[in-house]
């Protein structure tokens, strides 16, 4: 390498499979990208093709931040020695992946960007701290969910050791009739357990999710810093509690979207939403995992009937089950609702969520729908479903106030008049209005971050700094 070239940091940013946590990684990867580091981003082959289905818009373009991006991110696919990833197995490792991980570091010393500065890992993939240590070089966290859920996971062995989890009772219970109060976190104030994932209150030490959590937990103490997609004006208490605990926790949410408009083939949806009248349209949208029963599927679709607001709904197609949309839904509900709802199998929800149209957000209340909604000031009605999205469910509706949660069966199924009343709660109630007033001042909040002088802008460029000057160190003489 030319030394008299201007060191700049080298990240390898390894991403676990999913949309929901590619497209954040990438979301870094292009802020990093901006500040001035170099970026290998990484994924192995068993989910590899899970790029084909990351937003377009989140790949590096060459007109994009002044040229900063461009050339800077490389994405890189190495072997794990797997055909295929199960979803329900996101987080698997073997011996093969450090094996590529730490060849791709060693290869990568002599090439013009030089040897990696640090691994930057989704706290979901504890192996690569031994990759790191191998390779001589700091790993940091990216949790790519809020401080609280990252609260959570590393204060979860103290309710295995003091004997409360696993809870009595039953899993499949959606509201426990005598509520386990939560009050282990130092400077956090106790919660209902039953916001916590089902698979962590019901299971032992055993079960493979919570020994993955102990092992995140204990690699965490090793972590150089772990940066958190979220932003600490709407988590100063998690934030805090944190602090308290040790943990060099850094805010760098939300993260820009660069926010492409969509093709023209892409935006039949957005055309449909220009003829609706303002904050008139509800939109459902369960995420890239998340699926719904035949049964919720048809409660789901006669409650939005019965609620008479236009909707926009996204049923993915592989949650069609491979049958025509008019064998799933309730006989004669797409002739009903013609003209006043459209069904999609994808939508830009950057770009729907900031539509004018768009009066509430129907959600499975993932992570990065909840900032998408939030960041575009639209209310939502949670239907949370799988891993920490009670918690931000709980965030919310209970904490924030900015969003109605829908009331379940006993065993947390939909049913035609929870979705009935929420729409209407949500789009015309007094705690709907409340909701979208406070969901406005959260976007605000969230602008603000990005600015110059905001949270994240100056935790991305401490980060920076520290690197670059490891960097320079590593290279002088």
């Amino acid at each position: 390498m030319d030394s008299s070239r201007r060191v700049e940091p080298h990240a390898i940013v390894v991403s676990c499979s999913g949309q929901g946590h590619i497209n954040p990684c990438m979301l870094l990867s292009r802020s990093l990208a901006a500040m001035g580091f170099h970026v290998s981003f990484i994924c192995f082959s068993s989910y590899s093709g899970q790029l084909q289905q990351m937003n377009r818009s989140l790949l590096p373009d060459p007109a994009d931040l002044a040229g900063r991006v461009s050339g800077r991110i490389c994405v890189h696919v190495l072997d794990d020695g797997l055909e295929h990833r199960d979803l329900d197995k996101p987080f698997l490792s073997n011996s093969t992946m450090k094996e590529s991980l730490l060849t791709f570091i060693n290869g990568k010393q002599e090439m013009d960007v030089g040897r990696p500065t640090c691994i930057v890992s989704e706290p979901f993939a504890p192996w690569t701290l031994e990759v790191a240590q191998r390779a001589g070089i700091p790993r940091v966290e990216f949790h790519s969910s809020n401080a609280l859920a990252y609260l959570v996971m590393t204060n979860l062995v103290h309710l295995y050791s003091e004997g409360i989890y696993p809870e009595k009772g039953s899993p499949t219970k959606w509201t426990a009739e005598n509520p386990v109060m939560l009050d282990h976190i130092p400077g956090f104030p106790p919660f209902r357990s039953e916001i916590m994932p089902a698979e962590l209150r019901f299971n032992d030490a055993s079960h493979p999710l919570v020994k993955l959590i102990t092992e995140i937990e204990s690699c965490s103490k090793h972590s150089e810093r772990v940066l958190i997609h979220s932003f600490i004006d709407i988590e100063p208490t998690a934030f805090k509690a944190l602090e308290l605990q040790g943990v060099k926790a850094y805010d760098v949410g939300p993260l820009p979207d660069p926010g492409k408009k969509t093709s023209s083939s892409k935006a039949e949806c957005i055309s449909w939403l220009d003829s609706q009248g303002d904050h008139s349209v509800i939109y459902i949208a369960f995420g890239s995992i998340s699926t719904l029963s035949v049964e919720e599927m048809q409660e789901l679709a006669l409650g939005l009937e019965g609620s008479g607001c236009p909707f926009m709904w996204v049923i993915r197609k592989d949650n069609q089950k491979e049958k025509d949309l008019s064998q799933i839904l309730p006989e004669g509900f797409l002739e009903r609702t013609k003209g006043r709802g459209m069904i999609i199998s994808w939508a830009p929800q950057v770009e729907v969520l900031s539509h004018r149209a768009v009066g509430g957000f129907l959600s499975h209340c993932g992570w990065n729908s909840t900032l998408e909604s939030l960041q575009a000031g639209v209310p939502m009605l949670c239907c949370p479903r799988i891993a920490e999205q009670r918690l931000n469910c709980y965030y919310v509706c209970e904490q924030w106030n900015a969003g109605v949660e829908m009331m379940r069966t006993d065993i947390g199924g939909l049913e035609k008049k929870y979705v009935e009343t929420g729409i209407k709660a949500l789009l015309y109630g007094e705690e709907g209005l409340q909701a979208r007033d406070n969901a406005q001042r959260i976007m605000e909040l969230a602008k603000k971050s990005h600015k110059e002088g905001g949270h994240a802008v100056a935790n991305l460029q401490r980060f920076y700094d520290d690197m670059r000057a490891l960097c320079s160190m590593s290279h002088s003489p």
